[in-house]
């Protein structure tokens, strides 16, 4: 069992103002177990690349993420939807949605614009 670095907050309901100050040290972050899973992620991260080629259109697979963050940020705000209804309103563009998978579909646009304007 790993030593613990940092005391952890007993109670969830109770808020917690003992974080660790900025910059934190690197005991807490740069572990070996850390660095394992490093490797390990950019392993993973380098055999889908390599399998990217065959998908016809690697596209779907990445709107299929931004789509699942944004139907799981706007629960957070209490805007709920089916994956059924999210998709069939993303893939139907033409139809004009209503409600939950708008504001969803949403959304992801805010997403993408996001990242269109960092890169």
């Amino acid at each position: 069992m790993p030593e613990i670095l940092y005391q952890i907050n007993p109670d969830r309901n109770v808020p917690w103002n003992n974080l660790p100050l900025l910059p934190i040290r690197k005991e807490l972050y740069q572990t070996i177990e850390i660095l394992e899973k490093l490797g390990d992620a950019k392993a993973a991260l380098a055999r889908l690349q390599g399998r990217s080629i065959v998908i016809p259109n690697p596209g779907l697979l990445i709107n299929t993420i931004s789509l699942q963050e944004a139907k799981i940020s706007s629960a957070i705000e209490n805007i709920f939807t089916t994956d059924d209804e999210l998709y069939r309103a993303y893939s139907d563009q033409a139809i004009v949605t209503n409600g939950a998978p708008k504001e969803v579909l949403r959304y992801k646009e805010a997403l993408w614009s996001g990242y269109y304007y960092l890169t």
